[in-house]
């Protein structure tokens, strides 16, 4: 049985009436800002709608709207799930027709995470999940509750939301009321940490991936970059070091279906990109699991980009991703049992290799972005009208570097902050002479030890480090395994991030983000056998 709405029709009713007749209304009366209502559905409007798409929701004005769902509906429910820097609350909404707890993996069901607002100037996705999250509330029979339990996150960057200002990004097509900032209180960029997590907000987003291992994740976004016809580009996963089903499901089964879907609505869309000068490339992202699709594809699940087009007047771009999100949950529920199939099948696959033979698992290291066989038709435009250019499509990232997966990591106790930031990724993590796993004593056993050959820094600040490259020689050595080493199983579901975090040679590993500086120098061994 639905939950009594707190602004019902007959209270909005009622106001109508007292204003036509003259009557004086108590401020009480009169709902919060962030709750005003559509009059013909009684359904609560957004910011952005109740403003005529001049404004973007605060913080506390998504709360409010959340509330409002929660107390609305009984297969509604607010959760929180961390604090911001500021310390601030991160919000969400869990949508579920049936009983469900955090954590739950649903037999029956798949689970789905949807972000908005990782950077706060892009603020069309936040408004747009807020919307779909109304439609949810409002219709406990709609398809996609029968095979989906959703998760709802839409204002991750809550901090940066509420530095609001006019000038946030240039060259935007609205709010024009002004927008959020797009790093967090750190100065940090929320999608560049989310292998360092070396900000709470990523510390938390990561904690509830872990927990809820969701099926399907989906970051909301807007790009700025180059001009052309599509309302929204997406992306998927790059990285060679993702399991090649999940890569191949996407590219050659899943997009194609939804952007089909999304042009009989009218809606163009391809995959993220710009041109360059003479628009004969169109080039996309990097490959890295410091980027949240990328690093969700590395755990093996299945991670969508949604890029709104920022020339695109707002209510355009909020449309644009509603509609994007809705094609997606489409899919997935019309195609619920082959996803679940496929990531349980990547998953038995990893933990059978990493505990049988983990060296048929190759780990790619770093990657280079080449064209794809075939040319594509991308839409830009040419003296200011629409214009189809026949590009190279620089999308399709080659290993550059690789390693056989091994059977495990060995840690020395002195790094114990890399032990703990991979257990804040839901690496499973073990320690020698724990009970149930080697004796006390000190071990002898033949490791690969990788001896440094050379270490480059970067020159440049970036999200305030001075990175490192590596290049490094392995050798078989005799080693003596103390007590106290940290231990990490590559046959986990998490082995294929593990072994990107933990490799000398990675091109966004712990090495890489400063972590193990103390500890490397040329000629010497890497700490990490």
């Amino acid at each position: 049985m639905p939950k009594i709405d707190r602004f019902s029709l007959p209270r909005v009713t009622f106001l109508l009436l007292a204003v036509a007749f003259g009557f004086a209304i108590p401020a009480s009366a009169i709902p919060a800002s962030g709750q005003a209502q559509d009059l013909d559905t009684g359904q609560p409007l957004t910011v952005a709608e109740k403003s005529d798409f001049k404004s973007t929701s605060r913080s506390a004005q998504v709360v409010q709207f959340i509330d409002q769902c929660d107390a609305h509906a009984e297969h509604v429910s607010k959760f929180v799930w961390g604090k911001t820097h500021d310390g601030k609350d991160m919000v969400g909404a869990i949508v579920s027709t049936t009983n469900y707890t955090l954590g739950d993996q649903p037999e029956d069901r798949n689970v789905i995470l949807l972000l908005g607002n990782i950077h706060s100037g892009e603020c069309a996705g936040k408004e747009a999940l807020l919307m779909i999250l109304r439609e949810l509330t409002h219709d406990p029979a709609h398809g996609w509750l029968k095979h989906n339990v959703i998760l709802i996150a839409p204002n991750y960057n809550a901090d940066a939301n509420d530095k609001v200002a006019k000038d946030n990004r240039p060259g935007q097509v609205g709010p024009v009321n002004g927008m959020g900032q797009r790093h967090n209180s750190q100065d940090l960029d929320l999608n560049r940490d989310f292998g360092k997590l070396e900000s709470p907000e990523a510390r938390a987003l990561v904690g509830l991936i872990d927990k809820a291992n969701p099926h399907m994740f989906v970051d909301c976004h807007t790009t700025n970059g180059s001009k052309h016809q599509y309302g929204l580009t997406y992306d998927i996963p790059h990285n060679p070091a993702t399991a090649a089903p999940i890569r191949d499901y996407l590219r050659n089964q899943m997009m194609p279906e939804v952007t089909d879907q999304l042009k009989q609505k009218g809606q163009l869309t391809f995959y993220y990109g710009n041109f360059n000068r003479a628009h004969t490339t169109w080039t996309t992202y990097g490959h890295q699991p410091r980027y949240s699709t990328e690093y969700v594809g590395l755990r093996g699940r299945l991670g969508i980009l949604s890029e709104a087009y920022s020339y695109l007047d707002y209510k355009g771009r909020i449309v644009a991703t509603k509609d994007f999100v809705s094609a997606l949950l489409n899919f997935v529920t019309q195609n619920h049992e082959t996803v679940r199939g496929l990531l349980d099948s990547v998953d038995a696959d990893l933990i059978k290799s990493g505990k049988t033979s983990p060296e048929r698992t190759s780990i790619s290291l770093g990657a280079k972005a080449v064209a794809f066989k075939e040319k594509f038709m991308v839409k830009g435009f040419k003296d200011g009208q629409p214009h189809d250019y026949e590009c190279d499509f620089i999308g399709n990232y080659k290993s550059t570097k690789q390693v056989p997966m091994p059977y495990a990591y060995l840690i020395p106790a002195e790094h114990k902050n890399i032990a703990q930031r991979l257990q804040m990724h839901g690496v499973k993590v073990e320690k020698i002479g724990q009970t149930g796993n080697s004796q006390n004593s000190d071990l002898q056993l033949e490791v690969q030890v990788d001896t440094l050959r050379s270490l480059v820094r970067n020159e440049q600040t970036f999200q305030k480090h001075k990175m490192i490259r590596i290049e490094s020689e392995r050798s078989a050595q005799k080693q003596t395994i103390p007590a106290g080493m940290f231990v990490v199983r590559t046959g986990q579901p998490l082995g294929r991030l593990a072994c990107y975090m933990l490799e000398s040679q990675s091109d966004d590993g712990f090495a890489f983000w400063n972590f193990l500086d103390d500890s490397l120098e040329v000629g010497k061994p890497y700490p990490i056998w």
